[in-house]
């Protein structure tokens, strides 16, 4: 919501947000950029009546805080909608804001990847299950929560009052993988996702000469094998009996698996490419995060922006135009606590008795 001019207050605790001390800074730059830091210590009455102050004058208040802790700051949804009806209140959880699990703590690594049966969809049974990458399940649950946000806002645009709005890193993960589970609620197996049981040769992916992966894109093998065998140089299977019809090619999958497996480990990528490009098979290659960097796809898609001191980042996984601000670095820690403070009204003799207090540092 920063990156698209909203004002975004982030409020940390005196110890500030943990993910300051992490070992790799860009993770927490990533996440914070354009933000506005106040640093509240919530134990503190005088802190809360600060907060509840600056939720009086927002849009949307933001939590990922446990049900059981917002209830015993007054922060709760319930509470908070009761004192200003017209608040969007957003809650992201690892498990829910109701339910069995709604005090549990998750993170992405527990409730997105592994108790919502994404990562069994990758492995098979019995092997060692992936750890996902950092923010994997995080940055796709933010994203659900700003449909939500968005959704809500312009519902009160004519109606004028406020939504609970909540979603958890669970459900985002079970949306992701709902195909599969779609499939399983009606009673059929789940295939974990190995190509030779994919029922589709032009559908998975193989490795060329000097040792690169890509995967054909064929998800409709009757249009796609044709064009495939022809372009690879083997068009004699277009017509092979073992694969014209999909019960002889279910039969015979490994036998077309094989047959392409020995075509394209005869060149490397870089000829197949030209191949691909001459015949129009739908294609793409698995790439390295350094591949993806020299990729001219990823830089004219968009993702990345430059910041106002000339960095350049991962911007938003969409645009709405091009006047949406540049921007800018991470906040300090509580690097704007005084001037929020003056704006709501307090004075420098406020924010001296606030210090006093342990309210804020």
């Amino acid at each position: 919501m920063a990156g698209l001019g909203a004002d975004v207050i982030k409020v940390e605790p005196p110890e500030g947000d943990p993910w300051r001390g992490a070992r790799v800074a860009a993770l927490f730059d990533l996440d914070n950029r354009s933000k506005r830091s106040i640093c509240l210590n919530l134990k503190s009455a005088e802190a809360r009546a600060v907060l509840d102050g600056l939720v009086a004058d927002a849009d949307v208040f933001v939590s990922n805080v446990r049900p059981s802790a917002l209830r015993r700051s007054g922060f709760d949804a319930e509470s908070l909608m009761a004192r200003h009806p017209s608040l969007i209140y957003a809650h992201i959880s690892g498990y829910g804001y109701t339910g069995v699990a709604a005090d549990k703590a998750g993170y992405d690594v527990g409730a997105f990847w592994a108790r919502s049966g994404y990562v069994a969809t990758i492995v098979g049974d019995g092997i060692e299950p992936p750890m996902p990458r950092a923010g994997m399940g995080d940055h796709t649950t933010a994203v659900t929560l700003l449909a939500g946000i968005n959704a809500a806002l312009f519902d009160r645009t004519r109606t004028g009052r406020g939504r609970f709005v909540s979603t958890s890193l669970m459900r985002a993960g079970t949306f992701v993988v709902s195909s599969d589970l779609s499939i399983r609620l009606r009673g059929d197996d789940h295939v974990p996702g190995v190509r030779r049981v994919l029922f589709n040769p032009t559908l998975g992916c193989y490795r060329t000469s000097d040792d690169r992966w890509f995967f054909l894109l064929g998800l409709q093998f009757d249009r796609h094998w044709p064009v495939v065998v022809r372009a690879v140089g083997r068009p004699e299977l277009a017509d092979d009996p073992r694969f014209t019809t999909p019960r002889q090619l279910v039969e015979h999958l490994d036998d077309a698996v094989a047959e392409l497996d020995a075509v394209f480990a005869t060149r490397t990528m870089s000829d197949w490419a030209d191949v691909f490009a001459l015949h129009d098979v739908w294609w793409d290659p698995v790439q390295s995060l350094d591949d993806v960097i020299a990729d001219p796809v990823f830089h004219d898609s968009g993702a990345l922006v430059t910041t106002d001191d000339g960095e350049q980042v991962i911007g938003l996984p969409f645009d709405i135009g091009d006047d949406v601000p540049r921007p800018t670095r991470a906040p300090e820690l509580g690097e704007h606590t005084e001037t929020l403070l003056l704006d709501l009204g307090y004075t420098w003799d406020d924010i001296s008795a606030l210090k006093e207090t342990g309210a804020i540092p």
